[in-house]
């Protein structure tokens, strides 16, 4: 048989062997995380005569079970892990400096969905060791 000949019946043959293997699924990728954040200079010392600081984007969600927590600090803060309804939201964190008193932030964020009305709602209360420029907001896992 000549060499041309011997190397096409060489890669038919591997073509028919890979053909023929059971099709494995592949690793199914969880969706990324998403972010609602900004980045500012912030005091050490608010004072409620500060203005209230405010992030807000869209974000279409699909239904599921999220994680949402919210950031810069590592304080004890509320987080949910659990359902959220498919649907569109405006996803909105504030920053309401002096607030529940001198020298704390108050920390909200909103998921309220555009059509049906309902929202989701988590906070956080927290003081900063240093003044200096921080990225604050809050993210959503999802879970599957």
């Amino acid at each position: 048989m000549r060499s041309w000949a011997k190397r096409l019946y060489r890669a038919t043959a591997a073509a028919l062997v890979l053909a023929m293997l059971p099709v494995l699924p592949g690793t199914a990728r969880a969706a990324d995380v998403a972010y609602n954040q900004k980045t500012q200079d912030l005091t050490a010392a608010p004072n409620s005569g500060m203005p209230v600081a405010l992030v807000s984007r869209e974000i279409t969600l699909r239904d599921g079970t999220y994680g949402w927590w919210t950031f810069p600090t590592s304080a004890p803060c509320e987080t949910y892990t659990g359902r959220i309804l498919p649907g569109t939201y405006t996803w909105t964190d504030q920053l309401w400096p002096g607030v529940p008193s001198a020298g704390t932030y108050r920390h909200h964020s909103y998921l309220t969905e555009e059509n049906g009305g309902w929202s989701y709602h988590i906070q956080c209360d927290f003081r900063l060791s240093a003044t200096g420029s921080y990225t604050w907001g809050s993210g959503l896992d999802p879970h599957f």
